[in-house]
């Protein structure tokens, strides 16, 4: 399993943009600051504004039957086709060398498909407006980078649930792909999908399982 976490490393360094600028963590404290003076703030997903499309998935014979349950948000899903669940260990030690916005939630799980380098996080928040908000915003700010090619964010409902996707091209050579859920039981569920723009058509089809396979 080492060969697999020196892979991880080189996947997630690709992506290492700027999850620990300082000037992140000012912008997030600062973030939190303002709005603990917004009484009855709403959160993102309350916002009368923002139209959410339904999006429907279908699933496929490449759908993978491995279910995961997901304590603290109760739901449960699937990680993409011949992913591999890393272990305690190895997990914490990916999230301490690489950050992965470690400071913004609480990282669950970890898969990777060694084959075509690719990843699949579960992570959850609490439920607290400041914390959702500064993590919005520090993902949408990565298109300062200039290791960020394009941005894209769009929302949706899927499972009765309203979610907010980020895709992040990282030089044209990869993509990070986050899913962020609206609260069920007092958490915000997260999932993050990367992968190399060579397996592209490959790593959409295995995504959309996954997700397909999502039930709160």
């Amino acid at each position: 399993m080492k060969y697999c976490i020196t892979i991880i490393f080189a996947i997630l360094f690709i992506f290492a943009c700027n999850k620990n600028n300082d000037n992140n963590e000012n912008e997030k404290e600062e973030i939190i600051d303002n709005m603990e003076n917004i009484e009855d703030y709403k959160d993102f997903f309350s916002n009368k504004e923002i139209t959410f499309k339904r999006l429907d998935l279908e699933n496929n014979n490449s759908t993978n039957n491995n279910k995961y349950y997901i304590t603290n948000v109760e739901a449960t899903f699937s990680p993409p086709i011949n992913s591999v669940k890393l272990s305690e260990e190895e997990k914490n030690l990916v999230i301490e060398r690489t950050g992965y916005f470690k400071d913004y939630f609480y990282t669950e799980s970890l898969f990777v498909d060694e084959r075509i380098m690719a990843t699949c996080l579960v992570g959850y928040m609490e439920r607290e407006a400041e914390k959702l908000d500064a993590f919005i915003i520090s993902l949408r700010n990565m298109k300062n980078d200039n290791n960020i090619k394009d941005l894209t964010e769009e929302y949706y409902t899927l499972k009765g649930k309203k979610n907010i996707q980020f895709r992040i091209n990282i030089n044209n050579a990869s993509y990070w792909f986050y899913v962020i859920f609206e609260a069920n039981n007092g958490y915000y569920l997260i999932l993050n999908y990367t992968f190399p723009i060579s397996y592209l058509a490959d790593s959409v089809d295995r995504i959309a399982n996954s997700l397909s396979s999502i039930t709160f």
